[in-house]
């Protein structure tokens, strides 16, 4: 394993940022490479940090904040690693096991960054050597001049005359704001020095390419999540989101609705409702939320469902399914105008089949079974605009063995051509079943769920993107990431994906809010 030199994004971002700052942030921005036996490292990294004087024997500030001369910290720093490429903040209090940066730590001298890194399976390892801190680091005690401190003894006679002071200038209000950055603006990129990196969301930014800077690499904005309580507490019930809210039924008397906004929950009318079941599937058409499917409270498999108008407060019936047996732990997309249900557990097989309903004209139809995919239950799908994406879940080793395994694969479904094809490979996260997934408009995103096929359970909290245009795959961020669970409720409401309820061994009535971290593209002027 290896990891570069210290790269000073500190200042970088200061260039970038648009505006001043009486007080600098008390953080310190790194990026790093990790590679494992020669490899590029994929997933969640453990890391620990102190920063160190040149002779590695003192330490000047630590990640847990306690250790001294120069050793391994005790608690160690989540940090996702993609294509052996990582960013983190030292000394950013919000992320776990990580200590706050005094200031004072850079009026000492020289001045070296020691790593230790742990890939989940080798152990510990310190990366060697430490890297040397370089200047920028040192801003952190710039301070601002204090109001009224300046007198005219600090000036020298005749040092400012009218003609380098623009008219009205010196004067409380004549400065509009951010008429530094407009002044800059219209100078150009071309008037800032020579090595300025300025950030940019544009992979290839014509205006500073056609200025002369070129693309030096990128930088993580970083995940975030934020925590939600309330609403009753369940586990095997299904949801989706309308646009507004999240709506969430079954695994119990009645439903509910959850609106972000006001952070409220409000009860579901329960008047012709289906009957109580779990583990069924639930697609939002745009009017309504249609169920289908489940295991019922005497334990027999359904297939008969409802359809609820949350605008009305109103449920009306499902079609039975002609020609798909009854089922639970199966997947249901909404393509914009056909329901389609795939796979599960029909009480004796797990099957590899499916369907689509119309719910205009009350009609089902079986779609292709000519694919790769094997049979399993306990999986998600997503739709696209274009193609169902299957992904995940739990079926028998062999179809008359005891053994179950649990996949990290899936495949695309497209309903025009009714055929299927094969979907990438997710090496960065694990296998699982139980877990959620959503669709952003551009990736899927799976999380949590249970990555062992057998009891107990192995509850995970981590999760992948998953891009089919470029057919790859990233880890979702463990910065501020809910208890681990399965089982819960996922919903994407346009800029988050907000997961709810689940069970971690008990159930939960607690969930997060996540929003996927952005790639910034760093161009350095020669």
């Amino acid at each position: 394993m290896r990891i570069p030199p210290l790269f000073p994004v500190m200042a970088l971002v200061a260039a970038a940022v648009p505006g001043a700052y009486a007080q600098v942030p008390q953080t310190l921005s790194y990026q790093g490479k990790i590679k494992v036996n020669g490899n590029d490292f994929t997933g969640a990294g453990q890391f620990k940090f102190a920063l160190v004087n040149a002779a590695g024997s003192q330490s000047y500030w630590s990640n847990d904040g306690v250790t001294v001369n120069g050793a391994e910290p005790v608690t160690a720093v989540a940090v996702p690693v993609q294509a052996g490429l990582y960013t983190v903040l030292l000394g950013d209090a919000t992320l776990p096991n990580m200590a706050a940066l005094p200031a004072g730590v850079f009026k000492n001298n020289e001045m070296r960054l020691r790593v230790w890194f742990n890939d989940g399976t080798s152990g510990w390892q310190r990366m060697t050597p430490d890297q040397r801190v370089a200047a920028v680091g040192y801003a952190l005690m710039a301070e601002t001049v204090p109001d009224g401190s300046l007198t005219s003894a600090k000036l020298a006679d005749g040092a400012v005359t009218s003609s380098k002071i623009a008219a009205g200038a010196v004067t409380a209000t004549a400065l509009a704001p951010q008429a530094v950055v407009t002044s800059l603006n219209e100078a150009g990129f071309n008037s800032l020095p020579a090595g300025t990196t300025l950030i940019s969301k544009d992979a290839n930014s014509t205006p500073l390419t056609n200025a002369g800077y070129s693309n030096i690499g990128t930088m993580n904005a970083g995940d975030s999540w934020t925590a939600i309580t309330g609403g009753t507490a369940r586990d095997l019930a299904a949801s989706v989101w309308t646009g507004t809210e999240m709506l969430i039924w079954g695994d119990g008397t009645g439903g509910w609705r959850y609106n972000p906004a006001s952070n409220a929950w409000t009860a579901m009318s329960a008047v012709n409702q289906p009957s109580n079941r779990r583990h069924c599937m639930a697609v939002w058409t745009g009017k309504e939320m249609i169920v289908w499917g489940g295991l019922a409270d005497d334990s027999s498999y359904v297939n008969t469902g409802g359809r609820y108008n949350p605008a009305t407060d109103t449920w009306t019936g499902v079609t039975t399914a002609g020609g798909l047996s009854a089922r639970a732990w199966g997947s249901a997309v909404w393509t914009g105008k056909y329901l389609i249900i795939w796979g599960g557990y029909n009480g004796s097989n797990v099957v590899a089949d499916g369907a689509a309903y119309d719910p205009e004209a009350g009609t089902w139809a079986i779609i292709s079974s000519t694919h790769t995919l094997a049979a399993r239950q306990l999986h998600t799908a997503v739709w696209t605009g274009t193609e169902m994406l299957v992904w995940g879940g739990k079926a028998k080793a062999t179809p008359s063995g005891a053994d179950f395994i649990l996949f990290n694969s899936g495949s695309r479904y497209n309903p025009t051509g009714n055929s299927w094809s094969a979907m990438g490979a997710m090496d960065a996260v694990p296998a699982r079943m139980r877990h959620s997934a959503v669709w952003t408009g551009s990736e899927m995103i799976v999380w949590g769920g249970y990555t062992s096929p057998y009891e107990p359970p192995v509850y995970t909290s981590t999760g992948g993107r998953y891009n089919p245009s470029s057919n790859t795959w990233i880890p979702t961020g463990l910065n501020g990431v809910p208890a681990a669970r399965s089982m819960h409720n996922a919903v994407w409401s346009g800029s988050e994906m907000i997961i709810w309820a689940g069970s971690s061994g008990a159930e939960l009535n607690t969930g997060g809010r996540y929003r996927p971290g952005q790639t910034l593209y760093l161009y350095q002027r020669p």
